[in-house]
């Protein structure tokens, strides 16, 4: 499938998905010549239910947008987990841990900086999606930013009743694996977010 990236640019404004495209130009503001990849506006703050974290911005995001319609694998990991656990994207939202585009030289894991650097975006990308009860954490990283997320504001996941849910990175080495494994493990991340969805009274498509 061809996406229109121009098209997406244009629905950026919508009310779907306004405050959270206000938070990407809020932060390159604050970080000139920067690149924080906007969310994907078939997405949808006022119904988004469950949070996919992902650790930083992946090389598909070269398209301007953090979207499961991106030319990587982890992007078409994400398509295939949205299509077999019936979730309609408008439910689900992705972020990164660290939203910026980090250099291509950088190590994959982030530091105990960058980790630091994400935690207030990711506190202001929560009060826009009020309605989260579930984060699905892709990757050791995304889980330990977590935790020090929940260290720094005195679990305040929790206390909103928000679930948190560990599931394997979709992208990088966690694939390199055979591919019956790779199933197995495409299968944990569907069942993950189908006991989410069920957590959220979310309607299978």
């Amino acid at each position: 499938m061809t996406i229109d990236w121009d098209e997406k640019k244009a629905l950026l404004q919508e009310p779907n998905i306004a405050a959270v495209t206000q938070l990407c130009d809020e932060l390159m503001a604050k970080r000139p010549g920067s690149v924080v990849p906007y969310i994907d506006p078939v997405h949808d703050e006022d119904e988004c239910r469950i949070v996919s974290l992902q650790t930083s911005p992946g090389r598909g995001t070269e398209s301007g947008f953090v979207s499961h319609f991106n030319d990587d694998e982890a992007a078409r990991r994400a398509t295939s987990i949205y299509e077999l656990a019936e979730l309609d994207p408008r439910y689900v939202m992705p972020w990164n841990a660290y939203p910026w585009v980090r250099a291509p030289d950088m190590p994959s894991a982030l530091n105990v900086q960058e980790k630091t650097d994400g935690l207030r975006p990711f506190r202001q990308f929560l009060k826009i999606n009020k309605r989260v009860s579930a984060i699905i954490a892709h990757g050791a990283d995304a889980n330990s930013f977590l935790t020090l997320f929940e260290k720094t504001y005195h679990s305040s996941l929790k206390n909103h009743g928000i679930k948190i849910y560990k599931a394997t990175a979709l992208g990088g080495r966690a694939f390199a694996v055979s591919e019956t494994k790779q199933e197995e493990l495409l299968t944990k991340s569907v069942d993950i977010y189908k006991d989410a969805m069920q957590r959220a009274g979310i309607q299978h498509l």
